[in-house]
């Protein structure tokens, strides 16, 4: 498994999320894991990683197993293991009942798919933001690249066609993790910087 250095995590700006958690977790393929190794490859605090964990154990995304009686040292660590089947490629959000949060899931997984294709259309955000639990429409995913594109986020690389395709995006300032949000006041805030910015040509 890849790690990134203490260092490295250290400086980083980006806030480690729930998704490098569950990227960590699945990667032991249904094998059982500890909350050791899970820091060990994202530096994100312990209380955090437990405090996701039990919300993936109540929500049956996966099993908590207590270590033999008697046990010492490393054999006395809980392990956990990822039973969801199919596994989901986005992090699971639950809340501490692990009932689903779907609010702002959307636009999560939007942001998210933008970070990591080259090129994208609306439909192709649509189609990858929606899951089992979330439900992403092409009116919203064209609604948010518009505000993006007008904030300076994206640009067009492909021009659309009425009635035969699609504009075809390309993200240009990929701040971080988190996705900036559209405000009714015709602006953009970026979690990731703490700014907002105007969309170009509101008023």
């Amino acid at each position: 498994m890849s790690r990134i250095s203490a260092t490295a995590a250290a400086a980083s700006r980006e806030p480690q999320g729930r998704q490098p958690l569950w990227d960590e977790m699945v990667k032991f393929n249904g094998r059982t894991f500890t909350i050791t190794d899970i820091f060990n490859q994202t530096y994100v605090p312990r209380r955090t990683i437990r405090s996701y964990l039990e919300c993936l154990v109540v929500g049956n995304y996966a099993e908590r197993i207590e270590p033999p009686e008697g046990a010492t040292g490393e054999e006395a660590a809980i392990q956990f293991r990822i039973t969801a089947d199919p596994v989901p490629y986005h992090a699971p959000r639950l809340n501490r009942a692990g009932k689903p949060v779907v609010q702002g899931s959307g636009v999560e997984n939007m942001w998210r798919t933008m970070r990591m294709r080259d090129t994208f259309t609306p439909r192709d955000l649509a189609a990858h933001a929606t899951t089992d639990i979330v439900s992403v429409t092409e009116a919203t995913a064209k609604s948010y690249c518009s505000a993006l594109l007008k904030a300076g986020y994206l640009k067009v690389v492909q021009k659309a066609i009425p009635l035969k395709r699609q504009a075809m995006y390309r993200l240009i300032s990929n701040t971080g993790p988190k996705p900036p949000m559209i405000q009714r006041t015709k602006q953009v805030f970026d979690p990731n910087t703490g700014k907002a910015v105007p969309l170009r040509g509101q008023s």
